[in-house]
């Protein structure tokens, strides 16, 4: 749970570290998932995401997103249907994957972008920031 002030990226980076900077969590249907410190501890990588890395802040824009949602929660999105480009179809501004796309990676409407939600979600969730529900992240 977040407290006044702290920042989901300092939660998951200090959770790691006291992991020796690996660890091995549940996604949402309970499949293992390693998710590991990179790049000089600055970013997160797994072994789902096909060597995508991802700088900690990814997981601020997150949860700015549930902050900003009514009671904390929003649906996590869609970017892998043929409509579902940023910000059209299930990759809206108010998801999960397009916050990520719109936010993190700067992606313009229309583009294509990957849909990492599987795992930062359940390394939210982990952390003891979000619960990680079926279609939904929602703030502990």
């Amino acid at each position: 749970m977040l407290t006044s002030g702290e920042k989901a990226s300092d939660i998951v980076h200090k959770k790691l570290l006291a992991s020796g900077g690996t660890a091995v969590i549940p996604l949402q249907r309970g499949e293992p998932c390693t998710i590991m410190l990179v790049d000089k501890e600055c970013a997160i990588t797994s072994d789902k995401l096909n060597g995508f890395r991802y700088g900690l802040s990814v997981f601020d824009v997150i949860v700015e997103l549930l902050q900003h949602s009514p009671q904390g929660k929003a649906r996590k999105g869609n970017s892998r249907g043929p409509e579902d480009k940023v910000g059209r179809g299930r990759c809206t501004a108010d998801t999960v994957v397009g916050a990520i796309a719109i936010h993190y990676f700067e992606k313009k409407i229309g583009e294509s972008c990957f849909d990492p939600v599987f795992v930062l979600a359940a390394v939210l969730e982990w952390a003891g920031i979000a619960k990680n529900e079926r279609g939904f992240v929602q703030l502990i």
